[in-house]
């Protein structure tokens, strides 16, 4: 069976999940990938091992043709021409396809959740109008692409895919005299890493045997030293952590704080996890529900 998958940037957990398929060898996978990089990530490049296209490397006509010549098609992003291009193509072809996403429109406030739905409206308008399926990543998805778009198509919960062992065997003492709270993600206000900040301070007025590890960079850096700064001493800044250095750094932490206003998946929760963390997050992100 051929697979095509279209999807935004080579994050490592996209590339994972498709190097693992190639592994398994129980189909023909190509992936495209819209743009090389993402210029808002950090990340070093993964390792890919599965036939790849980048479309912003002079690879549309390869693209196209992949998804023409495939069993089956799946769209993992709609916001690019060429994605709204090749949707259309493939619907009218009539061919299988599925559309699959993170859940969609959990922003505040209000009038921006109701611009969202229309934005998607208008850009997914061949999905409104078929009874394709939809993959949703987790339940959190699921549910919020049901009620959306309604029951006359198959829904699937597909997240994210992960390689957890390697953060079962994460280095931690048994025998620390402090309590370290980590923080892994980007320094922005979707990830409520100024939650963390606050509630720290707090805690840190209560108890004296307690740190506050952050691990990322992002724009509230410099606000973050602020609220801090009362309890700075006990508080450490490490930086962007790269995809292989993550089993170390959970490894130094003892709770993993995941306070996301919203978050569609969240891999930081069951990399913690199976790091041997226990994990305080929001019922906003798909991955803690």
């Amino acid at each position: 069976m051929k697979v095509f998958v279209l999807t935004d940037s080579p994050s490592p957990y996209q590339v994972e999940l498709f190097n693992e398929i190639e592994t398994h060898g129980n189909c023909e996978l190509r992936v495209g990938y819209l743009r090389s990089r993402d210029p808002l990530r950090q990340w070093t490049p993964p390792e890919i091992r599965h036939d790849s296209i980048e479309l912003d490397a002079g690879g549309v006509r390869h693209a196209r043709e992949a998804a023409r010549d495939a069993d089956l098609v799946v769209f993992n992003y709609y916001f690019h021409s060429h994605a709204a291009e090749l949707i259309t193509e493939r619907a009218t072809s009539r061919a299988p396809w599925c559309f699959w996403g993170e859940r969609p429109g959990f922003r505040q406030p209000a009038w921006a959740a109701v611009a969202g739905r229309l934005l998607r409206r208008w850009k997914l308008a061949r999905l409104h109008g078929s009874s394709v399926p939809i993959w949703g990543i987790g339940k959190f998805a699921v549910d919020e692409y049901r009620r959306e778009f309604g029951p006359r198509r198959p829904y699937f919960n597909l997240p994210y895919f992960s390689d957890l062992e390697r953060f079962e065997n994460a280095a931690r003492s048994t025998r620390r005299s402090e309590r370290v709270f980590l923080f892994c993600g980007s320094l922005i206000d979707r990830k409520g890493v100024d939650l963390v900040a606050r509630a720290f301070v707090r805690l840190a007025n209560e108890f004296s045997d307690v740190r506050l590890k952050i691990a990322g960079d992002g724009a509230l850096r410099e606000s973050l030293l602020q609220i801090l700064q009362p309890v700075s001493d006990r508080v450490e800044f490490t930086g962007f952590k790269n995809w292989n250095e993550l089993p170390e750094l959970y490894g130094s932490g003892d709770v993993l704080c995941v306070p996301s206003r919203y978050d569609g998946w969240g891999l930081v929760v069951p990399e913690g996890l199976a790091s041997g963390l226990p994990v305080i997050a929001t019922e906003r992100m798909g991955a803690a529900l």
